[in-house]
């Protein structure tokens, strides 16, 4: 319903025709009346001052909710005067508002929408108001004073609507500024209605509309900064206790115990294999159970923040539970468990907090301890392979200083993989991966010695029984390592038994033979399961052995490129020793097909492929160039 204001003017005492004069509305003594109620004229300036200065010294907030009660109280005192009047309707007297809000100079209105929904009885049940504000005081004084703002800040006249509004209809009624012209817009557009029509809109703005004494926020901001100090100085005990006991070298089983002493609450400290490595509050069945739950708890849940403390609840159980970072990579939790009507704290989530912070600087210190200490082993076993420690006697002092009794026996293994097109400096870094993995999987081993001599890795492990142990022991690192590594391959070569340290440097060379002769299909590769072809390499002749594979294969090799299926066809049909059958599978070639290149090869070598003495060269030959890196059929 749309009402005009010059249909309002002509109805009561209100009307703007019939309003007294200047003079008529001052005494003798300067006095001002309007309705028999005594007012001041003041500029809207003087609002747009008290306005600034509530807003920096009382906060935003508490100056919005201090003009919208003042506007409530303005609005329900009106409306309280109106209602003396004995209007007809409710609908007269709601529209006595806007003249009165017109009249002392806040602000044009215009009406747009107004529907009252009544009960049974009579009574008010809902109301729907909307309407425009143009030339809002407040909106004025706010662009001079601060400039266009994202918000809506008629908060006077919001007010005052509230109040008249909801004093009117007896029911709470709470208008909100929908636009304004301080935000950008033309004019201000209003919308009010009763609370539950609001639903959920509403809510915040309720608040406002409380009257709460600074005195009382200050009362209750001390209760909480109080709080705060004993959570502080509660906390700070617990970390200082904590931090004597990482200085004095205690353990982390030994921090567990201590947090789980003063918080009384039950503690787990586990890694980024989730195994458990600390507990303390119950034993080792009920931690291990508790830590089953926890897991479980983890894994219900759809998006899994490791990078933040946070709550999680599974089968009766409660858990707060803190990361634990290193160089920004989670390595651990530890974990608060409560029963099921218990719930953490404050103090519980700042105390886990900081026992995170102390295990992961005792894991620091770990880990700093044992790559200095992987360090000197690594060039500790330098100096052996290079023999630049002359006496035997010093290299097995040397290593018992290490934990490493030299005077055993050992075997010498180089490990490799597969490098990549990137950026060196990409390769650079997943080579100190793959290193930092080997040390930590060796981790709890003494016996052995980790070095490296450009992209390969060199162990020295000490293991007193045949060479399929420690074949077992390589076999087991490499599917380690393809678990975390999965897009590489890696190859292993071990030497034969050393039995004098002195002789390192031979057994480290046939451990590089033996991995130049390591495969795809066998990663893993002995010395001493290597046929003439890897003695060949292994001697001193290898420019000539190739020279004379050249001389064997002829335009085969001169043009290998254009040749290379028919180099392949070869190898594959002398490794199956001429059978015609195996090749053409492993081929994936016709039987047709296979005989054709065999006759092919045949007419390009100028020999037969089935002599004995011709094939063996031959294979020798492939092999060769193949374990050299001079022949690729990948």
């Amino acid at each position: 319903m749309r009402e005009h204001i010059d249909k309002i003017n002509t109805e009561r005492k209100l009307d703007f025709a019939n309003l007294p004069s200047f003079q008529d509305l001052t005494d003798k003594e300067g006095r001002i009346y309007l309705n028999g109620e005594r007012i001041i004229l003041t500029s809207s300036s003087v609002f747009g001052i008290l306005r600034k200065d509530l807003k920096e010294n009382i906060s935003e907030q508490r100056m919005k909710g201090f003009l919208i009660r003042y506007g409530w109280n303005l609005g329900k005192l009106d409306a309280q005067r109106v209602l003396k009047q004995r209007l007809s309707s409710i609908e007269q007297i709601l529209r006595q508002g806007p003249v009165l809000h017109m009249i002392r100079g806040y602000t044009k209105v215009q009406r747009t929408n107004l529907n009252i929904d009544y009960d049974p009885s009579g009574k008010i049940n809902a109301v729907h108001v909307e309407g425009i504000w143009t030339g809002s005081y407040e909106a004025e004084e706010h662009l001079r004073q601060f400039g266009v703002t994202n918000e809506f800040i008629c908060h006077t006249l919001v007010g005052y609507a509230s109040g008249y509004y909801s004093e009117i209809c007896r029911r709470k009624v709470i208008f909100k500024e929908t636009s304004c012209k301080a935000a950008g817009s033309s004019y201000c557009y209003y919308v009010g209605k009763t609370i539950p029509e609001w639903k959920d809109d509403i809510v915040e703005e309720l608040k406002y509309y409380e009257d709460n004494p600074i005195v009382e926020e200050l009362a209750i901001t001390y209760e909480k900064l109080l709080e705060e100090r004993n959570n502080l100085a509660k906390t700070f005990i617990v970390h200082q206790q904590l931090t004597e006991k990482l200085v004095e070298g205690e353990d982390i089983p030994s921090i567990a115990e201590l947090v789980h002493q003063k918080t009384q609450l039950p503690i787990m400290i586990d890694n980024t294999k989730h195994n458990l490595i600390a507990h303390a509050g119950f034993g080792l069945i009920n931690s291990l159970q508790h830590y089953q739950t926890f897991l479980e708890a983890l894994q219900q849940e759809e998006a899994q923040d490791w990078f933040k403390i946070r709550r999680v609840s599974y089968n009766g159980c409660q858990f707060l539970t803190s990361p634990i970072m290193l160089k920004k990579k989670y390595i651990g939790s530890c974990t608060f468990v409560y029963g099921e009507n218990e719930q953490p704290t404050k103090v519980d989530q700042m105390i886990l907090e900081r026992t995170a912070t102390v295990c992961s600087l005792y894991m620091l210190n770990e880990k700093t301890t044992f790559e200095a200490m992987e360090r000197m082993k690594g060039h500790f076993l330098d100096q052996i392979i290079d023999g630049s420690i002359a006496s035997k006697k010093e290299m097995i002092k040397r290593g018992s200083y290490l934990q490493v009794d030299l005077d055993q026996n050992y075997f010498i293994v180089a490990i490799n993989y597969e490098h990549t097109k990137n950026h060196s400096r990409n390769e650079l870094v997943f080579h100190e991966q793959v290193m930092e993995h080997v040390l930590n999987y060796f981790k709890t081993r003494s016996n052995m010695l980790i070095g490296q001599r450009s992209s390969t890795i060199i162990l020295l492990i000490q293991i007193q029984s045949s060479a399929s142990e420690v074949c077992t022991l390589c076999s087991h690192l490499k599917d380690n390592l393809h678990e975390h590594f999965s897009n590489r391959m890696f190859t292993f070569g071990i030497s034969t038994i050393g039995l004098d340290v002195k002789l390192a440097n031979d057994h480290y060379h046939e451990a590089l033979t033996a991995l130049s002769m390591a495969t795809r299909s066998k990663s893993v590769m002995l010395f001493e399961d290597l046929s003439v072809v890897g003695m060949l390499i292994h001697s001193k002749n290898k420019d000539a052995i190739k020279q004379k594979a050249k001389h064997l294969l002829g335009p085969l090799y001169q043009d290998k490129d254009r040749y290379k299926e028919l180099l392949k066809t070869l190898y594959v049909f002398l490794s199956n020793g001429g059978n015609l059958e195996k090749s053409m599978k492993e081929l994936a070639l016709s039987m047709s097909g296979l005989r054709y290149r065999v006759k092919q090869l045949e007419e390009i070598l100028g020999e037969q492929l089935r002599d004995p003495a011709v094939s063996h060269q031959l294979l020798l030959t492939l092999e060769v160039l193949l374990a050299k890196s001079e022949l690729s059929f990948e």
